[in-house]
This record gives structure tokens, C-alpha cells and sequence, in this order.
């Protein structure tokens, strides 16, 4: 079985692209694949979005609610919105899913409990996120520069 590190692998199994630096990759059918624990991208992966400096997508959205096994139902309930909402929200794709930035907030602070964060990573939620940043954000005409997360898959997904 062959192996090798790739310095930059862009994943998309998750709805939306990621970027993971310091890959170690694996060859299986003649391909190489990235030979990681897909467990521990998928909790970092909701750490980075916890963090995140700009509005949340329709795709990261949806994979927050498949991750947890959410119906769109159930996730809207939990956040005060209807299915339909919800829906709406997933539907924007790569976009900004549009959610008011109290929502969001609050969403995030819903992955930052699960993960079990620590109480400075709230602080620090609470200093980089603010209410009027992500409503400047939805504010804007609509573009598609979007920017993928960076994780460091030697350092992140060892430790994660």
C-alpha cells in the first residue's frame, strides 16, 4: 500500500469545500485518498465554523443539521423557525444562508456546548463574532467568493 502527504488537498465530501493542509494521503484502487478520521474532521470542522469571521452558508448549514440527525423540523424548533426556514436557508447553497445574526450566534454557541468547549472559547467567540459584522455581511450584493475552511490535518485532527 502506498503512501504519501499531500501539502494541499481540497475536500468537498462534507457539501461544501475544505481545505486541509499536511494531508497523509493512501492509495486504494489506484487512487490516493486521504486516510484520516473522518470523525475528528467532522467535530473540527464544526469547531471552525463555531468561529467563523462571515455568515454561515446554506451548505454548512445543512451539514450542521445532517451532522446532528436533525430533521429540518427539528432543527428549526430548535433555533425558533419552522422547517420551512430552514429549508430556505439550506437552499442557498454556497451563499449565505441568510439567518438572522442572533440565530446564528446562537448556533454557534449550540456547536460550542456540544463540543464541550472550554469557557474562553465562548469569550472568544463573543470577541471575534459580532451582531452588527455578520449583518453587515448580509447586507452585501450577492457573491460568490467563497472561502473555504483551512485545517491543518497534522496538527488539528492528531490532537481533535
Amino acid at each position: 500500500m502506498k503512501r504519501k502527504t499531500v501539502k494541499l488537498f481540497v475536500l468537498e465530501a462534507l457539501g461544501f469545500p475544505i481545505q486541509l493542509s499536511n494531508v497523509p494521503m493512501v492509495e486504494l484502487r489506484g487512487d490516493f485518498v486521504p486516510d484520516i478520521d473522518y470523525n475528528k474532521l467532522q467535530k473540527a470542522v464544526l469547531l471552525h465554523l463555531s468561529h467563523k469571521k462571515m455568515p454561515l452558508t446554506g451548505n454548512e448549514i445543512q451539514f450542521i443539521r445532517k451532522y446532528f440527525s436533525m430533521t429540518a423540523k427539528a432543527f428549526g424548533h430548535l433555533f425558533g423557525y419552522t422547517h420551512s426556514a430552514v429549508l430556505k436557508w439550506e437552499n442557498r447553497g454556497d451563499h449565505f444562508a441568510r439567518i438572522a445574526p442572533t440565530t446564528e450566534v446562537y448556533l454557534r454557541l449550540y456547536l460550542l456546548e456540544y463540543l464541550r468547549r472550554k469557557p474562553s472559547d465562548f469569550k472568544e467567540l463573543y470577541n471575534e463574532i459580532s451582531i452588527p459584522q455578520l449583518s453587515h455581511y448580509l447586507k452585501r450584493p450577492e457573491t460568490s467568493d467563497y472561502i473555504p475552511i483551512l485545517i491543518d490535518v497534522r496538527r488539528e485532527l492528531s490532537a481533535a
